[in-house]
């Protein structure tokens, strides 16, 4: 499936990306880890986000002697709903997607937490999990793809004020920089459409994190003056990709359809490039 790049859209959406990114701050220049994390977490409908936390989880070993504990988050998707099957076609969440991955990438022993629909809704459930079983302010490395990362960023940052029973998480962050060439790929189901999905999250994203829409209700207002030129990036890729941005994916019929069509189409190249990723990153990590 071949994708121009070199379009606006995309490199809108590479300026959306660079910019709403939240820089890793659990390691040195060196790549050394700053703090011992008793937690690492693989959250999300990318499985990279799987490998990134094994990655952090043997590094974690060599400095610091042992593995930490492995959390898996995620639940139902609107694209991972219909990706995300064991051999019988069961469906089967983000989490253990992600936990599967992480399996397979070095036998890692993982929970999975699948209850949350959303950011908000994991994030929480990652808060009662650590409360009820060790503690809360336990320190924790989200390991996390880059379009995801400021926008879990500044929603555990409102997290204790949007739900003031639950403490302030501990937590850390590993997001290494992507290239949308990188992020654009059958595996993870961001090149279905001509790249349809990607180019939605990157409207989306802008609506959430570049908008006051979501401001004190769910996320921490943003911590950074955005340029003029990330804004009418957002603002094109809202106007022309609202399938993530509607309230409902009805309200942009056309691209709803052509993403389901395509995601019955090509289901199979989906897991044939999973299971190709999962060579290269055993090769790497």
């Amino acid at each position: 499936m071949e994708i121009d790049f070199r379009t606006q859209d995309w490199l809108d959406a590479q300026t959306v990306f660079d910019f709403f990114r939240h820089e890793t701050d659990c390691m040195d220049k060196y790549g050394r880890l700053l703090i011992e994390p008793r937690f690492v977490v693989a959250i999300g409908d990318d499985p990279v986000s799987a490998y990134y936390a094994a990655a952090i989880a043997k590094q974690a070993k060599r400095q610091f002697g042992k593995y930490p504990n492995l959390l898996c988050v995620g639940g139902y998707g609107m694209l991972s709903k219909h990706l995300n099957r064991l051999a019988d076609g069961t469906p089967i969440s983000e989490g253990t997607k992600l936990r599967m991955t992480a399996m397979r990438l070095g036998n890692f022993p993982a929970t999975v937490l699948d209850r949350g629909n959303n950011i908000c809704d994991s994030l929480k459930e990652i808060a009662h999990y650590l409360t009820l079983r060790f503690a809360s302010d336990y320190p924790l490395i989200f390991c996390v793809t880059q379009r995801l990362s400021k926008l879990l960023e500044r929603t555990v940052e409102f997290l204790p004020q949007q739900f003031p029973e639950i403490r302030r998480l501990n937590a850390y962050y590993y997001v290494p920089g992507e290239d949308i060439r990188e992020v654009c790929q059958m595996y993870n189901g961001m090149a279905l459409a001509d790249g349809l999905p990607l180019l939605s999250e990157a409207a989306a994203l802008y609506d959430r994190v570049g908008t006051e829409r979501y401001v004190g209700h769910s996320i921490a207002d943003f911590d950074r003056m955005i340029p003029k030129r990330v804004m009418q990036a957002g603002m094109w890729l809202s106007e022309k990709y609202p399938l993530r941005v509607a309230r409902s994916p009805f309200m942009a019929p056309r691209q709803y359809g052509k993403l389901f069509f395509n995601v019955l189409k090509h289901r199979k190249d989906v897991e044939a490039d999973y299971e190709q990723k999962i060579f290269d990153w055993i090769a790497r990590i």
